[in-house]
């Protein structure tokens, strides 16, 4: 018998399940590890039968004729299974390659019996498991919330606890499961060393739309569970991720305070998404002004023109001081044609910002299915370096995961 059972309720998104299955058959140490089973909530020909699809025996469909919404399909899937631990996944995950051990790593942390849940960390996911959340140094940290994206339980610990609760609106039921496992005094362990992809909100928006991760929605969870465990109980868990309360990460957005620091004159920010990070900057992306953003819940773009970064700039040449560039380079696949466009729109005198992540702390391709370079400071350094640019400092913000390189065109002392 497998010692943990991955339960992936689904809703009609065989777009990105079959990935994300594909991704656990493939870049999974399995060796009796998991098994499969997936909760067909849409229509019926929209999940086939992947173990006959791959002759496995430890990848089971069970389609439930209706909608049990992902609460009720977890509860279908837990009755359903006997092994002592289970996995609730989001049909969106994809598990890199570099997570090969992800299942065994998750594991390990039940040597201790009072371990009730480990959740990994990811690149769309709140709180500490957050990879752009300033965290302790430490790959295991106890906390008092995890997400269940992707969550590992231990069975005996679920059932004494109750189960799984379905009668919540819509979402909410990991921070209800966390509450309870905490109150019952049980752990709650945030492996920081595994990392889970997580496309984030496909099924949720197809379902309800704007509505979903809206501040509407998360008012009624917060109400829900406050009126389940009380506020002083929703307090204590929801405002304090770390158990011990002393090691508080502050989210703040260090790397812009960098950007901001050496960002002077006519500034051109390039991918500003849903904010600047320099406020009179000239801001473009390829989202035009107003327009809500894919992937980002509630948030619109903020460019002062629609610009696809990897078409010619349509600037004229030497027009601007400074260029912003965060976490845009990692995206092109041909990055020196894209820096010399780049090159072309900056004054003689001029600066060029840019923040990627870095190679050096962690692997960086895996954390967006989008990245297609990797960078350490030394491999900037050197590619700006061939363009013509000299690296005046590379800075840390400390945020465990990227670094900023400013490079001057002229002297150092041009500004």
């Amino acid at each position: 018998m497998s010692l943990s059972t991955i339960i992936i309720p689904t809703f009609n998104n065989r777009e990105y399940l079959e990935p994300c299955i594909i991704s656990l058959l493939r870049h999974s140490s399995t060796g009796g590890l998991f098994d499969i089973l997936i909760i067909n909530n849409g229509e019926k020909d929209s999940v086939p039968d992947y173990g006959k699809q791959f002759g496995l025996s430890n990848v089971r469909v069970i389609h439930a004729g209706k909608n049990l919404g992902w609460e009720g399909g977890l509860k279908l899937g837990v009755k359903e299974s006997t092994t002592p631990y289970v996995v609730f996944m989001n049909d969106d995950t994809y598990i890199p390659v570099s997570s090969t051990g992800w299942c065994y790593q998750m594991l390990m942390n039940f040597e201790d019996p009072m371990v009730a849940a480990v959740g990994p960390s990811s690149n769309c996911v709140m709180g500490l498991q957050n990879i752009f959340v300033p965290a302790p140094m430490e790959m295991s940290l106890e906390v008092n919330m995890l997400i269940g994206f992707c969550m590992m339980v231990k069975r005996e610990a679920l059932e004494k606890v109750g189960g799984i609760d379905d009668s919540m609106p819509n979402h909410g039921d990991d921070l209800d499961l966390s509450i309870r496992l905490r109150e019952a005094g049980y752990k709650l362990i945030c492996n920081r060393g595994v990392f889970v992809y997580h496309h984030g909100f496909k099924t949720g928006q197809r379902e309800y739309g704007s509505d979903w991760n809206s501040i509407l929605m998360t008012e009624k969870t917060n109400n829900w569970l406050i009126r389940k465990h009380g506020l002083k109980t929703f307090m204590k868990y929801m405002f304090n991720p770390l158990v011990d309360g002393s090691l508080r990460p502050k989210v703040s957005d260090t790397e812009g305070d960098i950007c901001r620091k050496y960002a002077k004159g006519k500034i051109l920010e390039l991918g500003v998404g849903g904010g600047k990070t320099v406020e009179d900057s000239f801001g473009i992306d390829i989202i035009p002004k107003g327009e809500y953003i894919p992937g980002l819940p509630a948030t619109k773009s903020v460019a002062d023109q629609a610009v696809d970064i990897k078409d010619p700039l349509p600037f004229g040449n030497e027009e601007f001081d400074c260029v912003i560039a965060r976490h845009l380079l990692e995206h092109m696949i041909d990055p020196l044609k894209v820096l010399k466009e780049w090159t072309r729109v900056i004054k003689p005198n001029g600066r060029i910002i840019i923040a990627v992540p870095n190679e050096e702390i962690k692997p960086t391709i895996p954390l967006n299915f989008q990245h297609v370079h990797a960078f350490t400071p030394s491999s900037l350094i050197n590619m700006m370096y061939y363009l013509g640019w000299k690296c005046e400092f590379i800075e840390d913000p400390k945020n465990y995961i990227s670094f900023v390189g400013i490079f001057s065109k002229g002297e150092k002392d041009g500004f």
